[in-house]
């Protein structure tokens, strides 16, 4: 394989619009409003075993961000940010590793059209719903996709999914739609002509539940119990290889930020800040980009400095009081001065420690960090002050 984990990044719910109809059954759609962003956020505990034998625990976590750009007969048109995280066990705040992009659209039954050279989303067509009413205990059966990129090249894995609305209940002033799924992945690949990288068998399954308000039509939070296995060529011998997954989802629904809403919150933000030096404000595509220079850290030192926690204080009462929600990228730079991996390194750890410092602040966990070196430069690495703008941390608050 290339790499010892799996990334298992998966769309379960789009925004699925119930319509109650006599009888108590419900009508099962899929839709995203136009121009809308979806943000699914799934955390996975990962139990990372080689023949039977635990070998490392860690999380993973995909945050899929779905924008509706275009609306289809029959067919949402949809923009996918995919990113992957990591944390060690013990380590508090999430590493941003890899960013994937991909177009794709999905149909009001949920089966998806995708073109053939992306793999992201590597897990569709669920949930797929059938036609016409489902009442409290009805089953279906609809077939589910699994692209892995986790050898020399991809390939896919079909399987029947099974469903079952399970109840309808009232939380609070809202109802919810309880619908419990399962599928078993068992592909054998002895004897069919694939790279020699592939395992020789893969076996898989995966138990969930996924609740939804029918109210107001708005997806709630999924839970998965995921394993799945890769027996492996080891001389003459066969490997197990083997994750096994507690998977949480939670899923927001975002308006679109216009570029005069997003100067707004700038000058707000500016405002809040006062004379605190040593903080730039500005706008891209990002978000909003809160920029620090060198006022946090001692030269080649990723320890943050006392008299700055003042600062990030700051920060942090902004944070809570305009953007409790929002998801907060802290990231790393550094000037063209020295090597590029020492570069990549100290960016790395000063992004770590000032986002470690604002997530103790904050009452959520959508924090990350990641860092860049000297690869995106604001500054001309040439002159003094350039290599001075380039050295810098920034903190991104996610609004696209």
């Amino acid at each position: 394989m290339k790499r010892a984990i799996i990334q298992f990044i998966a769309i379960l719910v789009f925004l699925p619009v119930i319509a109650a109809v006599p009888a108590g059954a419900v009508t099962l759609t899929w839709d995203i409003p136009h121009n809308d962003r979806l943000e699914i956020m799934r955390t996975a505990k990962i139990n990372y075993l080689v023949n039977n034998r635990l070998k490392r625990i860690y999380e993973e976590r995909n945050i899929i961000d779905l924008t509706c750009f275009e609306k289809q007969h029959n067919l949402s048109k949809l923009k996918g940010v995919f990113s992957v995280f990591h944390r060690e066990r013990g380590k508090s705040v999430f590493h941003l590793r890899e960013q994937y992009m991909a177009d794709f659209g999905v149909t009001p039954l949920g089966r998806f059209v995708m073109k053939k050279k992306d793999y992201m989303p590597n897990l569709r067509h669920v949930p797929s719903f059938p036609k016409g009413d489902v009442a409290v205990g009805s089953k279906w059966t609809s077939n589910g996709e699994l692209v892995l990129n986790n050898f020399s090249r991809p390939f896919k894995l079909i399987f029947p999914v099974e469903y079952k609305l399970s109840e309808v209940k009232s939380l609070k002033q809202s109802q919810i739609a309880v619908i419990m799924y399962k599928y078993i992945i068992n592909k054998n690949l002895r004897g069919m002509k694939v790279p020699r990288d592939f395992p020789l068998k893969i076996y898989g399954q995966n138990a969930g539940i996924i609740q939804w308000d029918i109210t107001q039509n708005k997806p709630v939070d999924i839970d998965d119990m995921y394993r799945i296995v890769f027996f492996l060529r080891n001389g003459r011998r066969v490997a197990s290889m083997e994750f096994r997954m507690n998977m949480k989802t939670k899923n927001r629904l975002y308006k679109p930020v216009s570029e005069s809403e997003k100067e707004k919150a700038k000058k707000e933000i500016e405002k809040e800040l006062g004379k605190e030096k040593g903080i730039d404000v500005d706008t891209d595509k990002r978000g909003l980009v809160l920029r620090m220079g060198e006022v946090l850290f001692d030269f080649d030192s990723a320890r943050l400095r006392g008299d700055t926690q003042n600062t990030l204080e700051k920060v942090i009462g902004i944070l809570r009081k305009k953007y409790p929600d929002r998801e907060i990228i802290v990231e790393g730079h550094t000037d063209s001065i020295g090597r590029h991996g020492y570069n990549k390194k100290l960016s790395k750890e000063r992004a770590r420690s000032v986002a470690k410092y604002l997530k103790k602040g904050m009452g959520h966990d959508k924090f990350s960090y990641r860092g860049f070196g000297a690869q995106r430069p604001i500054g001309d690495n040439a002159t003094k002050t350039g290599r001075q703008k380039n050295r810098r941390v920034e903190i991104i608050i996610k609004l696209h």
